[in-house]
């Protein structure tokens, strides 16, 4: 049975850039079909896709970013949708475009077409730095030699970093505006590099909204008690004894 991801655009850890770490190991097979939709997304907010535009890649042809067969891309998704790289038949998966400060987000390669040895094993490692607006490097996010791939590789077979992925999360003091994500894939054994790149618009977080203050009105209120007049006295005449 092929096997499909979905990944859309809305927007394990080694270490994490600006956050906390995790370090997760497994590898799977996958032979798929690679359907990306691209749209505008807030993932701290969650708000849905605006007119996905949706692209289909089949791994025998490869991915448009390539070095002989080796081929591949590089997507920001949402932290919580790492499992889906675990999970058979369809997946659906947010590619990030745009984040508030405090989302979590993970760096993902998606390859296929690396060479294997005699043994029919692949090694396959890659690079990441993470730049700001301002062209300078963000935190300590200079990551090199990570383990994306080590394994036997069938023909057709379409991977990705599962043993090592930099998590990210944005910090409140970030600055706001376009943070470019660069990472390099080395295949060991075909001795190719493969650069990849992609961007992420950090946003600033929507203050509160302010809640209206009751209104409140000078002098009596049209809804407060009125006493009521007192009746009139009645007036009584005395009587004239004659």
């Amino acid at each position: 049975m092929r096997r499909q991801f979905l990944i859309g655009c809305l927007g394990l850890a080694v270490t994490a850039i600006s956050g906390h770490a995790e370090a997760r190991t497994h590898h799977r097979r996958r032979k798929t079909t690679t359907t990306v939709t691209q749209a505008p997304a807030a993932p701290a907010a969650e708000t849905a896709p605006d007119a996905p535009k949706t692209t289909t890649y089949d791994p025998a042809a490869g991915f448009p970013d390539r070095n002989g067969p080796l081929s591949g891309m590089l997507v920001v998704i949402p932290k919580s949708e790492m499992s889906a790289f675990g999970q058979p038949g369809t997946r659906h998966l947010n590619r990030v475009a745009r984040a508030e400060p405090g989302a979590e987000l993970a760096l993902k390669l998606v390859f296929t077409g690396p060479q294997a040895d005699d043994k029919g094993i692949a090694t396959v490692t890659y690079d990441l730095q993470v730049y700001r607006p301002d062209g300078k490097l963000y935190g300590a996010s200079d990551y090199r030699g990570l383990e994306a791939l080590h394994g036997a590789v069938p023909a057709g077979g379409v991977f990705d970093n599962r043993s090592k992925v930099v998590l990210l999360s944005f910090d409140p003091e970030d600055p706001p505006g376009t943070y470019t994500i660069k990472s390099t894939l080395h295949d060991t054994v075909g001795a190719r590099d493969l650069p990849l790149m992609t961007s992420i618009e950090l946003i600033s977080k929507a203050p509160p909204a302010a809640s209206a203050a009751p209104e409140t009105s000078s002098g009596s209120s049209a809804m407060s008690p009125i006493a009521d007049s007192e009746p009139p006295k009645k007036k009584h005449r005395r009587r004239r004894r004659h």
